[in-house]
């Protein structure tokens, strides 16, 4: 399934955004297209990318934690 919304790529986002691929760039090597879509609202990025490693590294196990991404991808009628 495809998004509903364009992927931004760096010269399509305000200057404030394009330091944050920047820095995504330098620190994984790419820029993840659900980045690109969260550029559309560009106040919500920053904070979510604080907050991201802490749902990513947390101390569920990882097994609770894919089961929790299904569990709430059936509960939002998505597909997983």
């Amino acid at each position: 399934m495809a998004a509903r919304l364009p992927y931004l790529e760096r010269d399509q986002v305000p200057a404030d955004v394009q330091t944050v691929y920047d820095n995504l760039q330098k620190a994984t090597g790419r820029v993840l297209n659900i980045f690109k879509l969260m550029a559309h609202h560009a106040k919500s990025l920053p904070p979510f990318l604080q907050w991201y490693p802490t749902l990513r590294e947390g101390a569920l196990d990882i097994k609770l934690r894919q089961l929790a991404y299904v569990k709430a991808s059936q509960v939002n009628n998505c597909r997983y």
